[in-house]
């Protein structure tokens, strides 16, 4: 709880407030006080150190001003609010935030961060430090490490740590969105837009740009990307999401990437090809105009990189194409699903199935190809119009193994297709909400994944085999109706939808 003496501060640079620096105020407080500062220019690197629980040294900007400093080093239970983090006089000096080693429970909150940043915009204070429990929520990042006039990009942010959420941030002009690295963190939410090689320089090694990265050296498991936008990714290494297991000693396993709406993509979507990062699970993704014509491939499993998924995907190409929508080595095919996934392209296509040959259509139970009709590709309105054959014509995620009756118990052939909420349920993210079968509709409690066994919110019953699908995500949309079928690919109509398909109602939410 705040201390009932917390004291809001003011900072005024031309005076009339308790301080005319950033810096003093951050000096003088107490846990649980609030520096509020005003309009102005403070060409400050600030440092505060850490709060207490439930009583958080806040760094807040008044109302609509507009704030400009150059950087922060923040601590355990510390808040920055609102400011335009920047140095653009020598921006790959200081990164915008550092967080000091071991810290906890920091909020990053609706600042606009360009120009500064040292490695990246947000990150440890030094490349290896970790934190855990970080809200980065509601930014807007570009040009890191650079100008918009004199481009040298680097990344944007490094999530380095157990917990965090990171959410409805706008990543543009960058050589990585993030690089990730730890366990039970959930990206859900951002857009990721307009980055090219032609930004970048010595500080993007290579501009192999992806909107997050994911090559650690530490366990990284039981992570969520979900409902992200890439759009606009481009030059011949854009791409979507990487993880690679060569660092990690085996111990870079349980991701889901779900509901995310891809496209304008130099390359590939998911590459996962190096050293064996397990169970990604890849369900319900639009890949759209993903132009891998190097190696004429979409998502890539390789190198070990076993139990993964693709199911009621979406990928469209315009033009003509020769492609492998979903690339599957023979190393890599133990534990592999896939079903009722949609390919399209607008020429001539040779759509090959998992293994670059055969037919993308015959590869798995349901996959179609047909032209998903898109309310406006040309307007990156993705939508399905009436009509399309993607509407309610994708498939079932596990099923139920074994019979329950007024049971909380449910054990599932495949459980990693499902997140319980991963330590973050306070900070909004809900844990998933099922249906099995028909129409049995509940949300999950905790999920044992070495046994497969989901452990319910309330007693339900089942049959043996009874597809599971999911009905909500981690944000508590509706991603499929109380009966019927799910989607293909990232949009669902939470609306009134005749079964023939022909009337939608309502608004579309992703």
């Amino acid at each position: 709880m705040v201390s009932a003496s917390a004291t809001t501060y003011t900072v005024k640079a031309g005076g009339g407030g308790d301080y005319t620096t950033i810096q003093a105020c951050a000096t003088a407080m107490a846990n649980g006080d609030i520096c509020t500062v005003y309009a102005g220019t403070y060409n400050e690197h600030v440092t505060l150190t850490a709060g207490g629980v439930g009583a958080y040294k806040t760094l807040q900007v008044n109302g609509t001003d507009v704030v400009y400093v150059y950087d922060f080093t923040i601590n355990s239970h510390d808040k920055v609010i609102g400011f335009h983090i920047q140095n653009p006089s020598s921006p790959a000096t200081n990164n915008c935030i550092s967080i000091v080693n071991a810290s906890t429970d920091i909020f990053i909150t609706s600042n606009n961060f360009y120009a500064c940043g040292a490695n990246e915009m947000i990150t440890g204070v030094n490349s290896t430090d970790a934190s855990s429990y970080v809200y980065i929520q509601n930014n807007v990042l570009s040009y890191p490490c650079s100008t918009s006039s004199s481009p040298n990009v680097c990344k944007a942010i490094n999530v380095a740590g157990d917990h965090h959420l990171v959410e409805n941030n706008d990543i543009s002009h960058t050589s990585d969105g993030m690089g990730l690295s730890g366990s039970y963190n959930v990206i859900r939410k951002n857009t990721f837009h307009d980055n090219t090689t032609a930004d970048c320089g010595s500080h993007s090694s290579n501009c192999h740009i992806d909107f997050i990265e994911s090559e650690p050296s530490s366990a990284t498991q039981y992570n969520v990307y979900e409902a992200n936008t890439v759009l606009n990714n481009v030059g011949a290494d854009g791409h979507g999401f990487l993880t690679q297991g060569d660092a990690c000693s085996g111990q870079c396993n349980n991701l889901i990437i779900r509901f995310n709406s891809g496209a304008h993509v130099g390359s590939a979507g998911i590459v996962d090809n190096l050293g064996g990062f397990t169970f990604v699970k890849s369900y319900n993704n639009d890949w759209v105009d993903f132009n891998n014509v190097t190696v004429g491939i979409v998502n890539n499993r390789d190198s070990n990189s076993t139990n993964g998924s693709e199911i009621n995907e979406l990928f469209y190409y315009p033009g003509s194409i020769t492609v492998t929508s979903y690339y599957v080595s023979s190393n890599s095919s133990t534990g592999f699903t896939a079903g009722s996934n949609l390919a399209y392209c607008t020429g001539v296509c040779t759509l090959y199935g998992r293994s670059g040959s055969g037919s993308f259509a015959t590869d798995a139970t349901g996959n179609v190809v047909a032209d998903p009709l898109f309310v406006s590709y040309a307007t990156n309105n993705f939508n399905l119009s009436a009509g399309s054959p993607a509407i309610a014509a994708g498939t079932s995620l596990t099923t139920a193994v074994g019979s329950g009756t007024t049971s909380t118990s449910l054990t599932v052939a495949e459980a990693s297709f499902f997140q319980d909420g991963l330590g973050l349920t306070s900070a909004g993210v809900q844990a998933d909400w099922l249906r099995i079968g028909t129409s049995t509709v509940v949300q999950v409690s905790s999920i044992n994944y070495s046994t497969n066994v989901i452990t319910l919110a309330s007693a339900v019953s089942w049959a043996n085999n009874d597809p599971v699908y999911l009905f909500k995500d981690s944000s508590g949309t509706r991603r499929m109706g109380a009966t019927g079928l799910p989607n293909i690919g990232a949009y669902y109509n939470d609306s009134a939808m005749t079964l023939s398909g022909v009337t939608l109602k309502g608004t579309v939410v992703q």
